[in-house]
């Protein structure tokens, strides 16, 4: 069997289904929020860096108005991940396991996920793989410092994407501690890839100078916070390694653990597995006081599915099956849950068909639009899904509402759903705005202009309680049903506003 041609192969085909599924799937409600970032280029902004902002910046001007426009680097973020790691994977173990850990790491569902939707995890990923390729042609005996300038350019970019990007200087600590006979010849290397990376990373220092510093602030109370003033939450370390046992399959988790735990004393996988612990303590540390997002520490499997690559022939042939089959039966699962979102809105099979049904909320004494999805016991499952069927409709809803409410603004109650009405009514876009910390994170927007004004109050997929400080007359919302969603929109009026209350 040619592994070469497997790989080429499954390359191609992923990307072209890639593709098809970027362009017809409508956005997740954060895309969209990166997409008003779009319009508004900054050197950082209040959640992250930059790169996602700019990124789809650079495909609009060439793909328009589209879905496609917002994901087409997600996809080309893949295809770079895909060949660094297997350059990576036949450097250390040979051809054959290049080729399976690129095909790994094209199939594994986090990483397939990543690029597929926009967010600052998908350029995370390929330059932290692109940086540990070039850190491991400049670290092996022989390598060139020019592989440690390219290591700090891509460890820039991964910067410019998101801020945990940081860790792989982590690693490179580790890697140095852990290698005594190559530290003199290693400490040049790192620090002109430190070099290199605090320098393409000024315009966010210096943006955050400019705004006391909010984005770092914001993301280490994010990350760190004490939810529930604890010393160790141990609910939320359960579900951490729930999530590292997962994110690439159940079986080749457990196998990427198995090898990063017993195959250090080989020096490639020392290599490799610092990338991997680094990331995997850090995060571990961050679980123990706050709630870990699944995807946070995705960029830990890089190098341990290459590891798994590395080491598949020390398996047993009935782990290395099983592995294989439950990781295509995700594959396959994900492709027909994406693929069944893709169905129009009145084909039987289409996923909308099992979402309650709202239509009976008033015919039913004492059921109102507030209590009906309670009544309906709905699931985060569903929840997830609406937010791929229902932006679309909730924002030409509150487009139609406003032009016969005779409001001049738009006063809305999440920064996502304010990204949902720049991408989904962009001619409403300069009338867009956020009460609640609107300031910080659309710092474009001026709302003073606003001031003594007439809004249109909106809320979804939830109701909000927007402060009756901010309007001298504030009217009770109300729900609006949306077409094929089950959560209802919640309106309201606001008279004159009075910017002076709003969260800075």
């Amino acid at each position: 069997m040619n592994s070469t041609r497997w790989f080429w192969g499954i390359l191609a085909l992923v990307t072209l289904w890639k593709v098809l599924a970027a362009s017809k799937l409508g956005l997740i409600f954060d895309e969209c929020y990166y997409w008003e970032w779009s319009l508004h280029p900054q050197a950082c902004y209040f959640d992250h860096p930059p790169l996602t902002a700019w990124l789809i910046a650079s495909a609009r001007m060439l793909l328009g108005h589209t879905t496609l426009a917002v994901r087409i680097w997600a996809i080309v973020g893949g295809i770079i991940l895909a060949l660094a790691g297997r350059e990576l994977g036949k450097d250390l173990f040979g051809q054959e396991a290049g080729n399976r850990a690129g095909v790994l790491l094209l199939l594994a569902p986090i990483f397939a996920g990543n690029a597929l939707l926009m967010t600052p995890d998908t350029f995370l990923i390929p330059a932290w793989a692109c940086a540990v390729l070039s850190a491991w042609k400049g670290y092996r005996d022989g390598g060139s410092l020019a592989w440690w300038a390219a290591a700090g350019t891509a460890a820039g970019i991964g910067m410019l994407s998101k801020y945990t990007m940081v860790l792989f200087f982590g690693a490179l600590l580790m890697l140095w501690v852990l290698s005594p006979g190559k530290r003199r010849t290693l400490l040049p290397g790192v620090m002109i890839a430190g070099v290199l990376t605090s320098v393409i990373f000024l315009p966010v220092l210096w943006w955050n100078s400019q705004h006391d510093w909010v984005s770092f602030t914001h993301q280490l109370h994010h990350g760190f916070r004490n939810e529930h003033r604890t010393l160790i939450n141990f609910q939320n370390l359960s579900d951490y390694s729930a999530f590292l046992i997962v994110l690439v399959s159940p079986i080749l988790g457990l196998l990427c653990f198995r090898t990063a735990a017993t195959r250090m004393k080989d020096s490639r996988f020392l290599f490799l597995g610092v990338f991997f612990w680094i990331v995997v303590v850090f995060f571990g540390y961050s679980a123990a006081k706050a709630h870990i997002e699944a995807n946070w520490p995705m960029a830990a499997f890089v190098t341990a599915l290459i590891m798994v690559a590395g080491d598949w022939e020390n398996y047993g042939a009935g782990w290395r099956k099983t592995a294989i089959i439950v990781l295509l039966i995700a594959d396959l699962g994900a492709v027909l849950g994406v693929s069944n979102l893709l169905l129009p809105k009145n084909s039987p099979l289409s996923i909308r068909n099992f979402s309650p049904d709202l239509s009976f909320m008033g015919k039913v004494p004492g059921l109102s639009l507030l209590e009906a999805p309670a009544k309906q016991g709905l699931s985060d499952f569903q929840t997830r899904i609406e937010e791929f069927l229902g932006p679309e409709a909730a924002a030409k809803t509150i487009e139609e509402n406003f032009r016969i409410s005779g409001a001049d603004f738009i006063c809305l109650s999440t920064y996502q759903l304010t990204g949902v009405m720049a991408f989904y009514a962009p001619s409403l876009e300069p009338l867009l705005w956020l009460p609640d910390h609107g300031r910080s994170r659309f710092p474009w927007i001026s709302d003073r202009e606003w001031a003594g004004k007439t809004a249109l109050l909106a809320a979804w997929p939830r109701i909000y309680n927007c402060s009756q400080d901010l309007f001298s007359e504030f009217s009770t919302q109300y729900p609006v049903l949306i077409p094929g969603t089950r959560s209802p929109l919640f309106l309201s009026i606001g008279k004159s506003y009075k910017p002076e209350n709003a969260t800075p």
